[in-house]
């Protein structure tokens, strides 16, 4: 029922090893990360559109090459104790999810439509080559035309849209792309629009609950997954 947000972002630097790591420790079966192209084409794990919040370095990860990311210290922000932590590719964090035995929710971080194509491509192709096992990944993103291409390219896999506003034609707005879930901005979320989500058939997730006492009011909603910063506290 929980899931580690960009790994366990209140007890590691976020998407980073160590985080998922810290969630592993924190005891849950699903983490959730970010993955977006370095210039040159290679998935990585880092959330923003720049490495300038969470490295020492400055730039768009768009503009950056791998070799360049990985030149960047991306945990001594956090924590001294996390200095020369490294943003992962997407391989090395399927990995480390698989020697965990985690269930990944994947997100498509998509900051300019231009990106989608060549982001689920990308990440497919890594997919398939690896022969992930796909009982244990979810695809996710805010962006419908990404998650109907996964859908296009790779339909065993679950998809998962994700939302910060609701409306009364948001269910019909997701039918192409045949969601598995519906991951919901907990603020946002009523009784009324979780009945709905429910009644339609699709699991529903919510985002980013810290505070533990507030779990049993979203189970009792009938949300199936609460995705968070702090596993641990839960």
């Amino acid at each position: 029922m929980i899931t580690g947000h960009r790994g366990a972002a209140a007890l590691a630097p976020e998407n980073t090893i160590a985080s998922i790591n810290k969630a592993a420790e924190a005891g849950v079966k699903w983490v959730e990360i970010d993955t977006q192209l370095s210039a040159d084409g290679i998935p990585v794990v880092i959330h923003d559109e720049t490495v300038n919040r969470c490295t020492d370095g400055k730039g768009r990860i768009a503009d950056l090459t791998l070799a360049q990311l990985k030149r960047l210290d991306a945990g001594s922000w956090f924590h001294p104790s996390y200095a020369n932590e490294r943003i992962p590719t997407l391989v090395e964090a399927l990995d480390a999810c698989l020697s965990l035995g985690l269930t990944l929710n994947l997100e498509l971080k998509v900051h300019h439509d231009e990106q989608i194509e060549p982001l689920v491509n990308s990440v497919v192709a890594l997919i398939r080559e690896k022969g992930y096992p796909i009982d244990k990944l979810l695809f996710s993103s805010f962006q419908k035309k990404a998650l109907e291409l996964c859908q296009q390219l790779m339909p065993e896999v679950r998809r998962g849209f994700i939302c910060e506003v609701w409306n009364n034609f948001s269910l019909s707005s997701i039918q192409a792309c045949q969601a598995y879930s519906v991951h919901i901005d907990h603020h946002i979320l009523t009784p009324a629009i979780a009945r709905n989500i429910k009644n339609a058939g699709y699991v529903l997730k919510i985002w980013t609950l810290n505070n533990a006492d507030k779990a049993q009011y979203f189970f009792d909603m009938g949300v199936d997954s609460i995705i968070t910063d702090a596993p641990d506290k839960f």
